[in-house]
């Protein structure tokens, strides 16, 4: 009788977390956050601030939306045309160039010179399709963009 009580208060205690969760209501998927960037957003800020949250299946579902999102550029952290600058120049998979401004990135501008003068002893180097950022800056490395 004692062993049958105790096994009634286990099961009663390891279901009330998800009793809780779909009494609040409709448990969002990674599709949907996925949609509604905003939303991911402050769910995410709200699960990181309370620990008690981070087990429920929205926050889990707002993590997983928000790690398949990994790798991919920030929306409207680029600078565009019209906003006083330039907007930088993007390579084939529209991310932008890297930057081998001999002021900003002297290594990288070294590399690059190194790159583009051994062309024939390795043909496939990476750093080969931004030969042409050599003309953009002159030698005494004062150069901009």
């Amino acid at each position: 009788m004692h062993g049958t009580m105790l096994a009634l208060a286990l099961v009663v205690v390891g279901t009330a977390p998800v009793l809780a969760q779909q009494s609040r209501g409709e448990v969002r998927d990674v599709p949907w956050y996925q949609a509604r960037p905003q939303i991911l957003e402050e769910t995410l800020r709200r699960c990181h601030r309370d620990a008690r949250l981070a087990a429920t299946w929205d926050c889990q579902n707002a993590e997983g939306a928000a790690s398949s999102r990994m790798g991919q550029p920030l929306p409207n952290t680029l600078p565009r045309a019209g906003q006083g600058r330039q907007a930088p120049p993007v390579d084939s998979s529209g991310l932008p160039e890297p930057d081998f401004n001999p002021r900003t990135n002297p290594f990288g501008f070294t590399q690059l010179q190194a790159a583009c003068a051994n062309r024939a002893s390795n043909p496939t180097h990476m750093f080969l399709p931004y030969c042409n950022q050599l003309d953009r800056y002159r030698e005494g490395g004062a150069g901009g963009r």
